[in-house]
């Protein structure tokens, strides 16, 4: 999502989610450059459902992060929270041109086009041309929600340059991997710890995104201190996790139908899995759904020490963003 642009090569990558700020530090915008690894856990309530809450507490340890990670008046690259963007296409009249686009999507906006909330601030990107009418790639998030961040940043003296979607960004580093196709539909899973992400792919463009809360009792996650850091524990029924195992492939198989009958109608089918993301037992989601999924299910290895651990997957696709300005 392309809300700035120009380059700058060193990257300041922060990923900042309803528990946890992360940050990758990298000389350029390239896997073997990273320099810094950090994290910050923060506490129940400051952030919930991608809104910032607890105002005062948030810019409190955002300041000691900044502090810590020697951070302050650098140009950082952030993401909008996904519970409250939208990724979707949208056909306008062929004959616009493009640099009318965004102008046509606001018309649209309460018509042809609906969207969950009133302050909506567009990206787009024209993919084609389909019966004579432009095929508009369209992110749009909550405005409201940007400045709460874009605010929060100006107080501890960053300046970011780039805002992404988690979802891109995890998309990224799939593809610097090599781990994607482009002639496939994709389907990809972030499995985060209070949040799940699920997009459908194709030739590198999201084309639907939808998200899902686990019915769970957030507070049942408590931090754990140890010699490798700050860890999540579980601290309620173990058969919770089980059936959040379970809930989260029924929502992905109703997602994998709803795509391919009601939207390819035959003409196409979802035929591998990337899956991600920070929730402390990934592992038995990894080991579970390749076994209920028929699709190839590919995810995110730590080869060596030096590499970031898999958790971070999202800010270090961040870091691989190559259009920032500045």
């Amino acid at each position: 999502m392309n809300l700035f642009q120009q380059a700058k090569q060193k990257r300041h990558a922060l990923i900042i989610k309803d528990h946890v700020i992360r940050y990758i530090g990298s000389k350029q915008p390239e896997l073997h450059t990273i320099t810094n690894i950090q994290e910050r856990y923060l506490p129940h309530g400051v952030i919930v459902n991608g809104q910032i809450e607890d105002e005062a507490t948030f810019l409190t340890i955002l300041s000691e992060c900044v502090e810590n990670w020697k951070l302050k008046r650098q140009w950082v690259q952030f993401c909008l929270p996904s519970q409250h963007t939208i990724v979707r296409t949208h056909l306008i009249d062929g004959t616009i041109p493009d640099d009318e686009v965004k102008g046509q999507l606001y018309l649209d906006l309460g018509e042809s086009l609906l969207l969950p909330f009133d302050d909506p601030i567009f990206d787009y990107k024209v993919v084609g041309l389909k019966d004579g009418q432009k095929e508009v790639l369209l992110f749009a998030s909550r405005e409201s929600i940007l400045h709460q961040y874009l605010d929060a940043f100006a107080d501890v003296h960053l300046k970011p340059n780039a805002a992404d979607l988690s979802t891109l960004a995890a998309y990224r580093l799939f593809y610097e991997l090599d781990h994607t196709a482009s002639e496939a539909y994709l389907i990809q899973v972030q499995v985060d710890t209070l949040l799940t992400t699920i997009t459908i792919f194709k030739d590198h463009h999201p084309l639907f995104l939808s998200t899902v809360v686990p019915d769970m009792d957030r507070e049942g996650w408590v931090q754990k201190e140890h010699a490798e850091g700050t860890l999540l524990i579980w601290s309620q029924k173990e058969e919770q996790l089980d059936e959040q195992v379970q809930e989260l492939y029924r929502e992905i198989e109703k997602v994998i139908n709803f795509y391919q009958f009601n939207v390819l109608k035959g003409e196409g089918e979802i035929s591998q899995m990337l899956l991600c993301g920070d929730h402390p037992h990934l592992f038995e989601f990894q080991q579970t759904f390749p076994q209920l999924f028929t699709l190839k299910v590919t995810s995110i290895e730590q080869h060596t020490k030096q590499d970031p651990p898999p958790r971070y997957y999202d800010a270090v696709g961040l870091a691989l963003k190559k259009e920032v300005y500045g």
